[in-house]
């Protein structure tokens, strides 16, 4: 298990380390339209989106509470990246979960669906995978995942780093 979480940060890491001619994730001009086109966010709504179309980084995170509007900000940035040409896969770790990331508009399946289907060709499309409840992935599901990224693919994780820590699933301590 250390190995893979070992692998896996070297990955990210590898995958995160921007390089001069990158691009963000959408252009200037389109994720403007975007974020025109929904009024209806809120200031953090639309900072977070902004950020996230900005991002030149390969893996991104989403981090916030439950009813903060990451589903409504989820819909806005599936609507920029895919006028910029990307396909938008969506997975959860539950089926509930991957319900609740669909209503986005995202094609969405459980994670051990994904990984189920196997590798896929490199085809140089475009993907942004869209991993709700990403801190509920057990080690071994997020190292499959980021070793079968490709070099168009890029990572949104989402969820909520307040909802469950480590702590939270130990034993209380002996009195």
């Amino acid at each position: 298990m250390l190995r893979m979480e070992r692998e896996t940060i070297g990955r990210m890491r590898e995958g995160n380390t921007v390089q001069p001619n990158q691009a963000a994730l959408v252009e200037a001009k389109t994720r403007t339209e975007a974020i025109e086109r929904n009024p209806m966010l809120n200031p953090s709504q639309r900072k977070a989106a902004e950020e996230i179309f900005a991002s030149r980084e390969k893996i991104v995170g989403l981090d916030g509470m439950a009813g903060v509007g990451k589903t409504t900000t989820l819909a806005v940035v599936r609507e920029g990246v895919e006028a910029s040409g990307y396909r938008v896969e969506g997975f959860a770790p539950t089926s509930g979960a991957a319900a609740r990331l669909a209503e986005a508009g995202i094609e969405t399946s459980t994670s051990q669906r994904h990984l189920a289907k196997g590798q896929r060709a490199d085809t140089g499309e475009t993907t942004l995978y869209v991993v709700d409840e990403s801190s509920l992935a057990s080690t071994k599901q997020m190292h499959d995942f980021v070793t079968r990224l490709h070099p168009n693919d890029r990572v949104l994780l989402v969820g909520d780093t307040r909802q469950r820590s480590a702590e939270s699933t130990l034993p209380p301590p002996p009195s």
